[in-house]
C-alpha cells in the first residue's frame, strides 16, 4: 500500500513538472523581452565615445554623435 502511495506521488510530481515548468521558461522568456523593449537603446559617440540615447543622437554619414560639436555641424 505504501508503494502504491509513492508511485502515485512520483507521477503527480512528473506530471506537474511536465505541464507547470514548461510554462514557466516561457513566462520568464515573455517578461525578458518585454523588458528590452521598455528600455532606451543606448548609442556610443563616434567622437569621445559617450553613451547616449538613441532618441537624442545625431546621425551623419552612419555614426551616433552626441552633440553638433562631435557631428562637426555647422
Amino acid at each position: 500500500m505504501l508503494l502504491k502511495i509513492a508511485l502515485f506521488a512520483v507521477v503527480v510530481f512528473l506530471v506537474y513538472i511536465f505541464f507547470f515548468k514548461n510554462n514557466r521558461k516561457e513566462e520568464i522568456q515573455k517578461s525578458a523581452s518585454t523588458k528590452v523593449l521598455e528600455g532606451e537603446t543606448m548609442v556610443e559617440c563616434q567622437a569621445c565615445s559617450t553613451f547616449i540615447s538613441h532618441n537624442e543622437a545625431i546621425i551623419k554619414d552612419g555614426h551616433f554623435y552626441c552633440s553638433k560639436e562631435c557631428a562637426r555641424l555647422p
